[in-house]
């Protein structure tokens, strides 16, 4: 029904929303900001990591309840070097990831069907998605959400979890089946879980994940900050800058795609600054 559409620039990351096959279908670029908030998320998962492992938000609401707690020898807390972090998806966030997370000499491994392998003496070692559900004590996820991808995080693979292991997902609320988590908290054959982002959002009041102690939860706030935004507005308006002079944007998700109008290369485009 848009005749006339060149391309579809989504204003960030995630181009779950857009039919690509259908766009490619018809000649239609798209393209996102890949570069947007990379920082930011892996800051975050990062951040939620470390408030997982050492019990942060716990410990300040017992504070702000009116309690303090001394030295429980039953309170799981562990060395953070002394785990396995364990990376679903290898793309530009699980990579910072991973650099930000190495200087704490922990093992890393990485999951990731098109991961094929890794520069050689990198600290990550490449596994099946098997091995790393076993393997894991902190699981990050790090997917986009598509078919593959929805529910990856199913009861079949929480069976394969260590109960003792921590749940970390800055990606897609989609890609876990909550009610399937739930009952893993409910039953602890998880030990926590550190979430960002949910299946609905915002969050139902009724979640029973709102109440459980050992969740750490925060608002779909893992890409903001004030310079993520200002890099995203740039990267939107150089990709229809680039567009409406006849280039192709920076990051074309639909790589296949025959555009209605012959574009040139972005290699070749000069934005306006």
């Amino acid at each position: 029904a848009l005749p006339a559409c060149r391309a579809i620039v989504r204003y960030g990351v995630g181009v779950d929303s857009i039919d690509l096959a259908a766009a490619t279908q018809h000649g239609v670029v798209v393209a996102n900001a890949a570069d947007f908030c990379t920082e930011e998320v892996s800051d975050h998962a990062v951040a939620l990591i470390l408030a997982g492992v050492r019990r942060i938000a716990y410990f300040d609401r017992k504070i702000r309840g009116g309690s303090w707690q001394g030295y429980d020898p039953n309170l799981a807390l562990r060395r953070v070097g002394s785990l396995t972090l364990g990376l679903l998806g290898w793309g530009r966030i699980a990579q910072a990831v991973a650099r930000k997370m190495a200087g704490f000499q922990m093992r890393i491994l990485v999951a990731d069907p098109y991961a094929r392998s890794l520069p050689p003496g990198s600290p990550v070692q490449l596994v099946s998605k098997e091995q790393l559900l076993r393997d894991a004590d902190l699981l990050s996820l790090h997917l986009p959400l598509n078919m593959e991808t929805r529910h990856v995080i199913n009861e079949s693979a929480l069976q394969l979890m260590k109960p003792s292991a921590l749940l970390i997902n800055t990606s897609r609320g989609g890609v876990v089946d909550e009610s399937a988590l739930v009952r893993a908290l409910q039953e602890k054959r998880l030990s926590g879980a550190a979430l960002d982002v949910f299946e609905v959002e915002p969050l139902p009041a009724t979640s029973p994940l709102r109440v459980m102690e050992q969740v750490t939860l925060t608002p779909h706030h893992a890409a903001s900050s004030q310079d993520a935004m200002q890099h995203l507005h740039r990267t939107v308006a150089d990709s229809v800058d680039a567009l409406l002079h006849g280039f192709s944007p920076p990051f074309v998700i639909n790589h296949t795609v025959v555009p209605r109008v012959a574009l040139r290369p972005w290699k070749d485009f000069r934005p306006c600054r």
